[in-house]
């Protein structure tokens, strides 16, 4: 299957993010397209995650569409920067900077896709930049933002269970050996994640190959360590205005990084956004 991509460079901050494209970089400056799409990735992901999607997306629209898949922050040398730099406001503003490069004038619809930390950006992004953004779609994570702790104990308790992989991306000398040194540790977290999803050794000796370059497992695990520390968190909180932004949720039934629950409640207390769980 041709996928006829295009490797392109997106900016922001000083940063270089290498980017799939449909579209060569002089059909962008051109401004030869009529809307955008930027899909963001997760963990342990690449931008190439995308690529089983990728023609389908494509074939959805009549007008030319612009298909934008980029590394997230930290996922290669030309984007590494200090640990303080990897929260979500920063990750946002990545996002912010890449619209505004292929879409100077602000003048076509963007939507952004994300999955895994990729959802969580949107929602960052949504919450700071909702002016930037005409819809949304989130994969794999809940909203999230609406929910108490007790009531996250009380309804998911399981969850839980389900996030103690964030206590490996605390320290490297768990993290390190774990994700560079063998695709055992990847294999596991994309079964215990994915059961229903047959990942192939070369996809995850694609993720392993990227972890394994020059600062880059200690980059993308920061996201994680961000998550334990007051002052980030609070930075970090993503209330989205979903009157401005609309947004489809999407979550897995069978999804062994996220309980199944949680999606219920959000249900419950948004009951006017479009959320589905799906079975595969």
């Amino acid at each position: 299957m041709s996928l006829n991509q295009h490797q392109i460079k997106l900016h922001n901050d000083g940063r270089e993010f290498t980017t799939l494209s449909n579209l060569p970089l002089s059909a962008i400056d051109a401004q030869d397209f009529d809307r955008v799409i930027i899909l963001l990735h997760g963990f342990p992901d690449v931008n190439t995650t995308f690529n089983k999607v990728w023609p389908l997306l494509l074939s959805h629209f009549k007008e030319k569409v612009l298909l934008v898949a980029p590394k997230l922050r930290g996922y290669e040398k030309s984007s590494i920067g200090p640990e303080h730099e990897y929260m979500l406001p920063y990750l946002a503003g990545d996002v912010k900077g890449w619209i505004h490069e292929i879409n100077p004038q602000l003048d076509k619809p963007v939507h952004l896709v994300g999955h895994d930390w990729g959802a969580i950006i949107a929602f960052k992004t949504a919450n700071l930049y909702p002016q930037l953004i005409t819809s949304m779609v989130t994969l794999a994570i809940p909203y999230l933002a609406n929910v108490r702790g007790y009531e996250l104990l009380w309804h998911a308790p399981e969850q839980l269970y389900l996030s103690t992989y964030f206590f490996t991306m605390q320290y490297p000398w768990l993290y390190k050996s774990k994700l560079t040194e063998s695709n055992d540790y990847l294999t596991y977290l994309w079964k215990y994640w994915s059961p229903d999803y047959s990942v192939s050794q070369e996809e995850i000796s694609e993720v392993r190959d990227t972890f394994k370059r020059d600062g880059v497992v200690d980059a993308v695990t920061a996201y994680y360590r961000h998550l334990f520390r007051p002052l980030s968190f609070w930075k970090s909180r993503w209330p989205v205005d979903f009157t401005k932004v609309p947004t489809l949720i999407l979550n897995g039934e069978n999804d062994g990084c996220m309980s199944s629950r949680i999606a219920v409640l959000e249900q419950q207390k948004l009951k006017n956004l479009h959320q589905k769980s799906l079975r595969d």
